[in-house]
């Protein structure tokens, strides 16, 4: 298990004791009595991420994992990885879930193996061969009924398991309100807060509530409530404060993109409604895991998504944190690589759980480009192998007003009292 104080950092201009780091990440003890020497090229990098006037957060899983501890149950955790997903599927029906695996060809097709030489498990891989299967009508009817039904099934239990936040003790609330508080509040002069997640859960939500931040999600602030992608467009001020343009903006404002669906969103009538997560009413709206999420991302209200994130990473000065995000939706993996091509004032931080590790789930073509950037001297992009909890601690509050905030301050002074 990894040592809750380690992390390792990995960027261009990280050159520490002597030794060249380019192709080894350091070892940093957050005990350590040198502390900010060690770290000082992490802060130096997450200053100018925090500083940049896009600031995109893209999430993954990962950050919801956060929530388990190693104390409970590894088979039933509050927030699920993908392998508990299919321990769920499983479960629910076991005979089902093996007429299936027959019925698709799952072991055959599936190339990793476990110790044993048998197939190892992949929810997304077996949804995605259930997917192929009916696409391509070569299942008996009987076969078809099955493959229907369990998938019908396996988007119940994932949507299901993915609505944990309320199960959540305040006490856990930690990472999450302190990265709100670390990353949410701007400067008037900066864009807002952009955060895309590939989650269906509520936590970003929950966290927001918590901190007191407003979440502009695209949804109308009516009820009933429905998805509207024009609301990315609109801010709140105070217009107490709007005699003069100083302070009309409030600081407490995120926008929040859920780019694969949230537990909370139900489509009725062809319209995208939010609801509370335990209704029965209309169809669930989310991309549930499997090789299809790529063409479903084209369908709205997903496009909408795709296309502001898309843009986003085309604009100057724009920054993008990617925390416990594996690098495997093609989509999403396309649109980074191509902003590191074409936009010289892009800058990409990846924050995750063992990025570094060949055996592990991180894309490796993804780490493999990353690195030989890094290698090559590209003081645009950084690699942290950390939990989304470690990485939370070591962000700084910075609450402050920066002197720039300041003299922007005094001009617009200057220039009402002459108006």
């Amino acid at each position: 298990m990894k040592n809750d104080n380690i992390i390792r950092f990995l960027s261009s201009d990280l050159k520490m004791d002597s030794v060249s780091l380019k192709r080894e990440p350091n070892n940093i003890d957050l005990s350590s009595d040198d502390l900010d020497e060690k770290l000082a090229s992490f802060y130096r990098f997450i200053n100018k991420v925090l500083d940049t006037d896009n600031l995109v957060i893209l999430a993954g899983s990962g950050t919801s994992l956060t929530f388990n501890h190693p104390s409970q149950h590894e088979q039933d955790p509050i927030a699920p990885s993908m392998w508990h997903l299919w321990e769920y599927c499983y479960r629910e029906d076991e005979s089902l879930f093996e007429l299936v695996l027959k019925a698709t060809n799952y072991d055959a097709l599936q190339k990793h193996r476990e110790n044993d030489g048998s197939a190892k498990p992949d929810i997304e891989l077996l949804l995605s061969l259930c997917d192929s299967s009916l696409a391509v009508g070569n299942l008996s009817n009987q076969r078809v009924n099955q493959v229907s039904r369990f998938l019908e099934q396996a988007k119940k239990i994932i949507l299901s398991r993915t609505s944990f936040t309320e199960m959540i003790p305040e006490s856990d609330w930690v990472s999450h309100d302190k990265f709100m508080r670390a990353v949410g509040r701007r400067s008037a002069q900066q864009q807002r807060l952009k955060l895309f997640t590939t989650n269906y859960d509520l936590a970003f939500e929950q966290a927001a509530s918590n901190t007191g931040f407003v979440v502009i999600d695209g949804f109308e602030f009516s009820n009933p409530s429905y998805f509207n992608p024009m609301w990315f467009k609109y801010d709140i001020v105070n217009r107490g404060h709007s005699q003069s343009s100083e302070g009309a903006y409030i600081p407490n404002v995120i926008q929040l993109y859920k780019m694969h669906g949230s537990v909370d969103w139900r489509k009725i009538n062809g319209r995208v409604r939010k609801l509370s997560s335990d209704s029965p009413k209309g169809d669930p709206v989310f991309i549930y895991p499997s090789s299809s999420k790529y063409q479903t991302s084209y369908d709205s209200p997903y496009l909408d998504m795709m296309t502001s994130f898309l843009e986003l990473v085309k604009h100057p000065k724009t920054a993008v944190l990617c925390l416990g995000f594996g690098f495997n939706d093609k989509h999403i993996n396309n649109a980074l690589t191509m902003a590191l091509r074409t936009n010289p004032e892009f800058m990409l931080m990846v924050a995750t759980k063992d990025p570094f590790d060949v055996t592990g789930s991180f894309n490796a073509e993804i780490r493999d480009l990353l690195t030989a950037a890094i290698d090559h001297g590209d003081g645009r992009i950084a690699l942290v192998d950390s939990t989304f909890e470690q990485f939370s601690r070591l962000l700084p509050e910075r609450r402050s007003t920066t002197p720039e905030d300041e003299l922007f301050k005094a001009f617009e002074k200057i220039a009402a009292s002459i108006k």
